[in-house]
């Protein structure tokens, strides 16, 4: 029995890639290890999304080739965003590389690892598997309910890489809804490149309110269900009203608005106005009980001036987000945005993106405050070892990207709910006591 060694890199959507590939290859009779240097095989699986994701896949591959180069394994194969977008390069530059493997059907990774090919690209087929070992923390897994995007937002390489966009059919997301339930799945996060755009392609219509309404059929009553990367342009007041009518779907909007100026806006190929997404804010906030709103944002855009940087720092201001992530504009061959003119600076957009995100913290902060000396519920995903002390989120906080809730309780089990008391707020930590 070959083991094998896989080491996932990027975002969430990646790690259900990974998660579906694991137990592939359990179910052929692979042995899957947590250390490299016992593996036959090993296998990265990649992200080429900006400049740093593609240097940390490099230098995560150089850095599990020298297993290779000690002889217990076999091969190295590269798999994901950047091995479907630099294959050939990867295989000139890197011969060690034993097989580089794309984004498109995964199921072929089994018959791609036993054949002597070097590179395998599937076709952009959806894959419709069910079945996944999870590596998510306990009571929460990713949903993955579509492929690829079409959005063709000037500064981002991802249509080019994965794909149109291309929905899920309804009854596999709900066959894999059911997997997860009997796993103890208590949080189902749903993620997509354009959650809010699901169905336009296979039923010609917005269809994200009608699949919730079919997921939380399958799930029990006091289950979470949190959407996640929803474009603005795509997300409306008739959306969101029929979103406010799921039960189990918690108030929690993440929506990338990227920039406040609206001449930044039109160069990213955003096709509304900050107007508009103060609007579309304001319908959410009217329409949802205390809801939580998260977003990102690109500093040194090609041609952002002063003036346009101080529009984003008012527009997030005037919008109050609870989180806020941002990163520095990454310039990416083949993208609409490479060609513009105006390229700035890294050292303004490092200047830049700390400005703006000195200023978010003391508004998140500000925004967390109201939930101090409220009554939660809680998702605690593990123990603070030799302390009565657990760590876990409440609804408001999504996994990796927002801050945490250290729960003081006598005995409690993780992947379970509790009921806590916020006590106080660390930061952006909420410190609480089991009730």
């Amino acid at each position: 029995m070959k083991k094998i060694y896989l080491e996932t890199l990027g975002c969430s959507k990646n790690q259900v890639d990974s998660e579906k590939i694991l137990f592939l290859l359990n179910k052929n009779n692979y042995d899957i290890t947590e250390v490299p240097e016992d593996a036959d095989f090993i296998i990265i699986n990649t992200c080429c999304f900006i400049r740093s994701a593609k240097e940390e896949a490099i230098e995560t591959i150089f850095e599990l080739i020298e297993y290779k180069k000690k002889g217990k394994c076999e091969k190295i194969v590269v798999m994901g965003c950047l091995a479907q977008y630099y294959s050939k390069v990867l295989l000139e530059e890197i011969p060690e590389i034993d097989l580089v493997f794309g984004i498109g059907n995964i199921s072929l990774i089994i018959d791609a690892l036993n054949n002597e090919k070097k590179i395998v690209i599937p076709g952009y087929e959806k894959d419709e598997l069910t079945e996944r070992n999870l590596i998510s923390y306990p009571g929460s897994a990713f949903l993955k309910i579509s492929e690829g995007c079409s959005n063709y937002c000037s500064y981002c390489i991802i249509p080019h890489v994965r794909g149109p966009f291309r929905s899920r059919d309804i009854y596999s997301i709900i066959e894999e809804v059911n997997f997860l339930k009997k796993n103890n799945i208590k949080e189902i996060i749903i993620i997509s490149q354009d959650t809010a755009r699901y169905g336009v392609d296979l039923y010609n219509k917005y269809m994200l309110a009608e699949l919730i309404k079919q997921i939380e059929i399958v799930i029990d009553r006091d289950d979470w269900i949190r959407l996640l990367y929803m474009h603005p342009d795509h997300l409306d007041e008739n959306m969101l009203v029929k979103l406010r009518d799921s039960d189990k779907l918690i108030p929690y909007f993440d929506i990338p608005f990227q920039s406040g100026s609206d001449k930044m806006l039109k160069l990213m190929n955003r096709k509304n106005t900050k107007e508009h997404y103060l609007d579309l804010i304001n319908k959410i906030r009217s329409i949802f009980k205390n809801p939580v709103l998260r977003t990102t944002f690109i500093t040194g855009f090609p041609g952002e001036t002063e003036d346009d940087f101080k529009e984003t720092l008012d527009f997030i201001k005037r919008a109050e987000f609870d989180w806020v992530g941002g990163f520095t504009y990454s310039n990416e061959n083949n993208t609409a945005a490479s060609k513009l003119k105006g390229h700035i600076k890294e050292p303004v957009k490092l200047k830049r993106l700390s400005k703006l995100l000195d200023i978010t913290r003391g508004i998140t902060t500000g925004r967390l405050e109201r939930f101090v000396g409220s009554r939660q519920k809680v998702l605690i995903e593990e123990r603070v070892e030799n302390e009565n002390l657990y760590i876990g989120r409440f609804w408001g906080q999504a996994p990796e990207v927002d801050g945490l809730t250290v729960v003081e309780s006598n005995k409690t089990e993780t992947g379970n709910f509790i009921e806590v008391d916020i006590k106080k707020l660390n930061g952006i930590d909420f410190y609480a006591k089991e009730v």
